[in-house]
């Protein structure tokens, strides 16, 4: 346990918590500056102050100390709430929860296509209105890519693989040149009359985005394969360590297993948009394009969730 004083306040704490806190009297008065805060844990250091301090601690009123209360549990509401927070703080998760809902809303439409064709229509509008919106999201998505050029923070910490930061600075280089070119397909295809298609043909330039995204997803799927290489060799390394590492290296281990998965379910899709004459020729049908789509949406979710337990 110690015993500070903080502006004429006198508290004894133990470890895990306060023991006793009150004021002190009015005819007390202190050497020291009554506005710094005083921690006592050397006597021989601070042998003055700290018998000044039990003299003190004698003479105060002790009959309005009130017990440590323990903290309330949060119930779900709460949980679900602060996890929603930290959701809703990041504008790449929210973009993920809306692509959820997108391929959720498409899979809607195709099921009730036969059974209530207004409800299907209905659904298939709003289905293409959260595509569209997820492409405004994605403006944010050009100076995060420079970001990560420049620093080469995209490779997500040291590794001793030299690989793994090339490929993280390839991956950051791809996109630098994939939102540019989605950006202008966006806008010719929200501004037809603006931005005709004589002059900007957004399809084209959406197929040539699609070609620097697949360059991503090759490279991301390699590097993730290198990178849990490495942490398995960590792994071993540490057998004999404290399990809380072994735990934090399973984990994270565990989540590039997830991107392994998203990159296989991407990169059929992303081929079939790269093509020139993807929208009127596909080489994927919409139901295998779009399950694929939603088969990673899926995976993703549940990669971004994982974490947020913590």
């Amino acid at each position: 346990s110690r015993l500070t004083i903080e502006n004429r306040h006198i508290k004894i704490i133990s470890p895990t918590h306060t023991i006793m806190s009150s004021s002190l009297p009015n005819d007390v008065s202190l050497e020291e500056d009554e506005s710094s805060c005083q921690s006592f844990y050397d006597p021989i250091v601070s042998t003055s102050p700290l018998r000044k301090s039990h003299e003190l601690a004698a003479r105060v009123d002790t009959t309005s100390i009130t017990p440590p209360q323990p903290q309330p549990k949060q119930n779900k509401i709460d949980t679900f709430l602060s996890l929603y927070c930290k959701w809703t703080a990041s504008s790449t998760l929210s973009e993920r929860g809306i692509k959820m809902a997108q391929w959720t809303v498409w899979l809607l439409s195709q099921l009730s296509k036969n059974k209530n064709k207004v409800l299907s229509s209905s659904l298939r509008k709003l289905y293409s209105d959260l595509s569209m919106m997820r492409y405004v999201l994605r403006l944010y998505g050009m100076p995060v890519a420079i970001e990560g050029v420049r620093s080469g923070s995209w490779s997500g910490g040291k590794w001793k693989d030299s690989r793994i930061h090339k490929l993280s600075t390839l991956m950051a280089w791809s996109m630098v040149l994939y939102h540019p070119l989605e950006h202008l397909a966006w806008a010719q295809w929200t501004m037809p009359k603006l931005i005709p298609k004589s002059r900007v043909d957004g399809n084209r330039l959406s197929a040539w985005s699609c070609r620097f995204w697949a360059v991503y997803i090759v490279a991301d799927f390699y590097g993730s394969i290198l990178k849990n290489r490495e942490l398995e060799e960590e792994k071993c390394a540490k057998q004999q360590d404290a399990d809380p590492e072994q735990q934090a290296i399973e984990k994270t281990m565990f989540m590039n297993k997830l991107q392994i998965v998203r990159n296989i379910f991407y990169i059929a899709p992303c081929i079939n948009w790269a093509l020139d004459d993807w929208a009127t020729n596909p080489w994927l049908s919409e139901n295998w394009c779009n399950g694929l789509s939603l088969a990673e949406a899926i995976t993703c979710m549940y990669q971004s969730i994982y974490p947020l337990g913590d």
